[in-house]
């Protein structure tokens, strides 16, 4: 609704001002002022005090952050019970939200690789997330010219940053990023595809330099995620 200027008739006899009043009004607005800034600051720091008691190092994220940020995985979030079938793989520092696509083992016995550059590649004979030991998943880093790969950034993850693996019913694994590690090509890989211990993420693309004429990269960038609980 527009707001109409309230109209006042003309006076008709003289309006005398006591003096000073206008130096009084800015007094009074004055302390008003600091009155809010006082209990706004005083907010603030209750507000940071109670975080700290409930979420440790992350107390500034929980007391001044964006509503968005308290759904941080990790911080608040829990792993679905259970084992799943990873239907989705998110990497939210990265802004990774991307499918994923069952593959095997390719003929000359290495994992095989998924057929489109936006997705991701689970390893399904290995291990499930939720079960002992390490669901490995892999993904282009790019072809080596122009087209790039759903981990085309992987390098750029850091210890500490969160990994989900969500089924096709909306179930979720959560896991923190603990290692991130390059290795030779034709590095063994054994201790990668763990089938025992505790459940992890193993996160793997390529990197280093191109090699044109065998149409692969000479190394390879390995992430290591241990299981939220």
């Amino acid at each position: 609704m527009q707001e109409k200027p309230l109209l006042l008739p003309s006076a008709k006899t003289a309006v005398w001002v006591r003096p000073g009043a206008g130096y009084a009004h800015y007094v009074r607005t004055g302390a008003i002022g600091i009155g809010l800034l006082c209990v706004l600051v005083g907010a603030a720091d209750v507000t940071a005090r109670l975080a700290a008691v409930v979420a440790g190092d992350n107390a500034a994220l929980v007391a001044f952050g964006p509503a968005a940020a308290l759904q941080r995985p990790g911080l608040f979030a829990t792993s679905s019970p259970g084992v799943l079938t990873p239907a989705r793989l998110k990497i939210p520092s990265l802004g990774v939200n991307a499918a994923v696509e069952t593959v095997g083992i390719k003929a000359d016995g290495t994992m095989d690789t998924p057929k489109n550059f936006d997705n991701v590649g689970w390893y399904s004979p290995g291990s499930k997330p939720g079960e002992e030991g390490s669901a490995v998943f892999a993904g282009h880093v790019n072809n080596g010219l122009m087209k790039k790969g759903v981990f085309e950034n992987l390098s750029k993850i850091k210890t500490g940053d969160y990994v989900t693996v969500e089924d096709a019913a909306g179930r979720s694994k959560i896991y923190k990023v603990s290692s991130v590690r390059e290795y030779p090509a034709d590095a063994p890989a054994e201790e990668l595809f763990a089938p025992g211990g505790p459940s992890r993420l193993v996160l793997i693309t390529c990197d280093g330099e191109w090699l044109p004429a065998e149409r692969t990269f000479d190394k390879r960038l390995v992430v290591v995620a241990d299981s939220v609980r």
